[in-house]
């Protein structure tokens, strides 16, 4: 037994149409407060407070139009047209908690803020928001249209940018519309719709668009004209898909809801309050979540599902406190009073019932109250307490009549027949049933008129029919970006064939250029005849490789490095080789020029890659290679000198003697940079020459090593003339001379005379 039906369309969500979140203040805060003034009004007001406490109005002798640059910057001014956002915002919020009073005295602010400013079009919306909540607070039509006149009068008036002007008047024509439909002429309210469609249609605000068909979606449904408001639902719900407004498709699912609970179909009703449900279940005491459950446990209840509907009507129960409405409150317990009683559950039953009585009698709702006694009239029935089931009925359908609400009487007339049946009386209960069942087949002849099955199909024409056209738009547009990306294309092919022969010309010129720098490369840095690098390359990269080495090694030696560096201690081999200056006249200009080529080719296969060689002249050679512990001893290297020359073409007659002269470097272990590159191959010459007259002497491979005591101080080779300086030097013991040859004292007679 369920007779309880919710209204069309509820108080509450007449602030869907006013709220502006279409609309971007300058403030974040209240943009939040406005996008939270449906869903949670009460946190709306706190934010809108906060915001006119925290800020103090700006300078009313100043009205320029850069109060509002200057709010973005500074968040201790609001500017009258924001104050009055504000002022709007808490009009709402305040009438979404019933609380009427306050909120007509903010609109009243409003309007002075916007008289003293002269916000002409401010004041024209602060006058329509204050016509439409008059209007749902009173009823009055004839004093709302008395408002909505003078509002027309001012609007004339007015003469101003046409956007703002087609705004206003997209405002006023809903409200009108809104009126004209309470009042039951659907066809001037549908007149109404049909004058703001076009700038509906040429809005670029897609919330335009989702309110302007939510709001005549749900003027069709209060008239009972299903398929026609399904169409307009249905397109509200696809537009607030596609533009992810969420806020207004929790509205529209709530409204389809409603739309499937009068035609019955209550499976796509609960599929719908379940989405309105999940988006409102993110937001901490929404009054309306309370609404969406209660509307779900209603319709468990018209299923049978009685457990279920318990559920959710104590989910309800759970968010009262986010209601302010004792209306709310006593529906909900009489609700649960009549699902026990379902249940044969009698003693839960008459507890809830009893309580809602209680709220009841310090509140007038004449529907509560008829349908709290006939449910208690059930109760009795069921109770078996003779004699109070038809005075309780009869005391139901009078007020039923007086309302005029068809569903109730039709419950009032079946208590009644159940009564005078329990009290014997026959005829009266057929006389009762008999006009039950005639009030039942008129909702049902309702029904019949468009069948559910008829409902579903039109349902999915009506979304096929959406779809449609959303896809024949989006063909159009699909076509017109493709049209523009054949030309982009085209274009982009033209340029990048033109950059890609631009590229390949000046990759060609690169490669030739390479080629001809490789060559001249080649001829410059390296040896005409043995192809290894020549003095050259010797002068380009000596510098630098030494001032790396005597950087590095200065580090270690004041301690900027744990580990002595080793590798960056270089030593300086330069390799006399007798049959270089001789092999041209041994065997001819030809054969010399091979055999010394091939000469370089072998030395270049014998290097270390951390060693390096140069052909520093036609028999001298100059190899430079990483000084390290497990090389210190200078006759290894010469071993591995002499080794090499004899491993060379052992076919042929060569004279293999050499003659090494050797150097380390840094040469002063104390002063790092008192020696230069050029010093350096000097004193490897006088080395090397004393080598080669020992050598010329003995006929027989020599070496020898000069090396700088560690102490050796940087003013002994200071003298401008390294050659003299070494002599000096070598006299005073600070350079010792390492030979092959064992009489030390010739060799520096010799390195004297040299």
């Amino acid at each position: 037994m369920r007779w309880m039906r919710l209204p069309l369309v509820m108080l509450l969500s007449l602030a869907s149409f006013w709220a502006q979140a279409s609309l971007s203040y300058t403030s974040p805060q209240l943009n939040e407060a406005n996008g939270l003034v449906d869903i949670v009004p009460m946190q709306a007001k706190v934010l809108t407070n906060n915001y006119l406490a925290e800020r103090s109005l700006s300078d009313k002798s100043e009205k320029s139009p850069s109060l509002v640059t200057r709010e973005e910057t500074d968040s201790r001014i609001r500017t009258p047209s924001n104050t009055v956002d504000a002022y709007q915002i808490l009009a709402r919020a305040e009438f979404n908690l019933e609380n009427f009073r306050a909120s007509i005295n903010y609109l009243d602010k409003a309007l002075e803020l916007t008289e003293e400013y002269r916000f002409p079009y401010k004041r024209l919306e602060v006058q329509i928001l204050k016509a439409r909540l008059r209007w749902k607070m009173e009823r009055n039509f004839e004093k709302t249209k008395q408002e909505l006149a003078l509002i027309e009068q001012d609007y004339a008036t007015v003469s101003n940018p046409e956007q703002f002007a087609r705004g206003v008047n997209y405002r006023l024509y809903m409200l009108k519309a809104e009126v004209a439909a309470y009042e039951g002429n659907i066809d001037q309210a549908l007149v109404y719709y049909g004058e703001i469609k076009p700038y509906v249609d040429k809005s670029p605000s897609p919330y335009i668009t989702i309110e302007y068909h939510l709001e005549l979606g749900r003027t069709l449904l209060e008239h009972r004209l299903y398929n026609r408001a399904l169409s307009e639902l249905l397109y509200a719900y696809w537009k607030a898909i596609e533009d992810n407004s969420s806020a207004q498709l929790a509205e529209v699912n709530r409204t389809l809801g409603q739309l499937f609970y009068d035609r019955r179909v209550f499976d796509k009703a609960l599929d719908h309050l379940s989405e309105a449900a999940d988006f409102y279940d993110n937001y901490e005491r929404s009054p309306i979540l309370a609404r969406v459950l209660k509307f779900m446990g209603d319709i468990y209840y018209r299923q049978g599902r009685y457990n279920l509907a318990l559920v959710h009507y104590f989910n309800v129960i759970d968010h009262e406190r986010a209601e302010n409405n004792i209306e709310r409150v006593i529906e909900i317990r009489l609700s649960l009073s009549a699902t026990y009683l379902q249940l044969y559950n009698y003693p839960l039953a008459e507890q809830y019932l009893k309580r809602a009585e209680d709220l009841l009698e310090y509140a007038e709702f004449p529907e509560l109250k008829a349908r709290a006694l006939i449910l208690q009239a059930g109760l009795n029935y069921y109770q078996k307490i003779p004699g109070t089931v038809i005075p309780l009925a009869n005391s139901a359908l009078e007020i039923a009549k007086t309302m005029n609400n068809l569903e109730l009487e039709k419950h009032a007339y079946q208590m009644l027949h159940l009564g005078y049946e329990q009290a014997g009386n026959y005829r009266l209960s057929l006389e009762n049933l008999k006009t039950y069942n005639a009030l039942a087949n008129i909702q049902q002849e309702k029904l019949d008129l468009i069948s559910e099955d008829a409902f579903r199909q039109q349902k999915e024409f009506t979304e096929q029919t959406l779809h449609y056209v959303g896809q024949s738009e989006e063909l159009i547009e699909t076509q017109a970006d493709y049209r523009k990306f054949q030309k982009i294309t085209a274009t982009i092919l033209v340029i990048a064939t033109i950059m890609f022969l631009v590229l390949l010309r000046r990759g060609h010129v690169i490669r030739v250029q390479k080629d001809k720098l490789e060559v001249l490369n080649d001829h410059l840095f390296t040896h005409s005849r043995s192809t290894l690098p020549n003095l050259r390359m010797l002068t380009a990269k000596l510098p630098a490789s030494l001032q790396k080495s005597s950087n590095t090694y200065e580090q270690w030696h004041v301690g900027e490095l744990i580990n002595e560096p080793l590798n960056d201690r270089l030593r300086f081999i330069m390799i006399d080789v007798p049959f270089l200056r001789n092999m041209y006249l041994q065997h001819g200009y030809s054969e010399g020029l091979k055999l010394e080529k091939s000469f370089g080719e072998y030395l270049n296969g014998k290097l270390d890659p951390e060693a390096r060689i140069y052909h520093f002249s036609d028999a001298n050679l100059l190899y430079i290679e990483p000084s390290s512990e497990n090389n210190k001893d200078p006759e290894a290297i010469f071993n591995k000198v002499q080794q090499w020359v004899a491993e060379f073409k052992p076919e042929l007659h060569l004279n293999r003697i050499v003659r090494v002269g050797l150097a380390d470097y840094p040469f002063l272990p104390r002063a790092y940079t008192a020696v230069n590159d050029k010093e350096l191959l000097d004193i490897l010459l006088m080395s090397t020459d004393a080598a080669r007259t020992l050598s010329m002497k003995e006929h027989s491979s020599q070496w020898v090593y000069l090396k700088a005591i560690d102490n050796a101080p940087a003013a002994s080779l200071a003298t401008g003339n390294i050659r003299k300086a070494c002599k000096h030097a070598m006299s005073q013991g600070l350079i010792k001379v390492h030979s092959s040859y064992q009489n030390e004292e010739s060799i520096k007679k010799l390195l004297k005379d040299a």
